[in-house]
């Protein structure tokens, strides 16, 4: 890109077309090959005015600002571009990269639930139920047999 009076010279990012192009939005400040906005494409250098050919006026602050750069990273903690493979910031130092912060810790376990163990059976000293029954189904006996022999005694 070449700067005269107020129109620039831009070549086209999309196809390569080189245009002149004036200082706004204007119909003719697209390109007239794939109509890309050449308002919006960066040069590809910086144009300097005559006057800052001076060391001071090549004096910049540091980082890739102000250079063409295909891939920047910006400083987490001052925001100058800075070239991707670097890894600490040119103006503050800072890591480019920091380490992720660290996992929060995991909340505490939960107090374990003690639950009281079922009480024992006790054994008790009654009879087996076997025996139980045994007698009653003997004296269940002998008591029918015992109104049977009544009721023929007394009827017959």
């Amino acid at each position: 890109m070449t700067a005269t009076g107020t129109s620039r010279e831009i070549t086209c990012p999309e196809c390569g077309t080189i245009t002149v192009v004036g200082g706004g939005r204007a119909a003719s400040d697209f390109c007239p090959s794939c109509d890309y906005p050449l308002f919006w494409a960066q040069p590809s250098r910086a144009a300097r005015p005559a006057e800052a050919e001076t060391d001071g006026a090549l004096n910049r602050a540091p980082g890739a600002s102000g250079t063409t750069v295909a891939s920047v990273i910006a400083c987490p903690e001052c925001a100058e571009r800075n070239l991707a493979s670097a890894s600490t910031c040119v103006r503050c130092g800072s890591e480019l990269h920091p380490a992720p912060p660290p996992e929060p810790e995991p909340p505490p376990a939960p107090a374990p639930v003690i639950v009281n163990p079922p009480a024992q059976i006790v054994q008790c000293d009654h009879w087996p139920i076997w025996l139980v029954l045994l007698i009653t189904s003997v004296v269940t006996t002998v008591v029918t047999a015992g109104v049977v022999i009544a009721v023929f005694m007394i009827w017959g």
